[in-house]
């Protein structure tokens, strides 16, 4: 049997970004419906159901190479640190958006895709790697509609 420790970290790590994620949003979605965006509000509820699809498939991914999947928000490591990392900025800049808030974490979470599909020690099974590549997809659509929404608010306030 293959040593999948490498790729059962990383997966663990993505599991990880996609529990921030959908506290990320699930914020958002409060923040949304306290502003009677309800339209924002049902697709950032679409975003959190995605994260938690993503979760289901990467930790029965983690469970067929013999690992223990993470089963909570990042808590220690280095996804933790690049969270923190962005909670801070958000600190720091108190007049960003909800929406510039979910972009910054969309591309967080890309930056932690694309580099597990690069890392080659995590000798991903075939079936893991499309699984990422389908999942990255999908997050970089989600970032590009709210980096197009956005374009189409800050145009309405012109």
């Amino acid at each position: 049997m293959n040593n999948h420790s490498e790729a059962i970290e990383a997966l663990n790590d993505l599991i990880q970004v996609n529990f921030d994620r959908i506290e990320g949003y699930e914020r958002a979605i409060v923040e949304m419906k306290e502003s009677n965006n309800d339209i924002t509000a049902s697709l950032f509820e679409q975003y959190v159901k995605s994260s938690q699809n993503n979760v289901q498939t990467l930790s029965e991914y983690v469970i067929e190479m013999g690992g223990a999947p993470a089963n909570s928000p990042s808590l220690g490591g280095k996804v933790h640190r690049f969270w923190m990392e962005v909670r801070n900025t958000f600190a720091i800049h108190e007049k960003e958006s909800t929406l510039e808030s979910c972009i910054f974490g969309d591309a967080a979470a890309i930056k932690f895709y694309e580099a597990a599909l690069a890392d080659t020690t995590n000798n991903f099974p075939i079936g893991v790697t499309t699984a990422l590549n389908v999942q990255l997809l999908a997050i970089k659509a989600t970032h590009a509609a709210n980096v197009a929404y956005e374009k189409t608010l800050e145009a309405m306030h012109v």
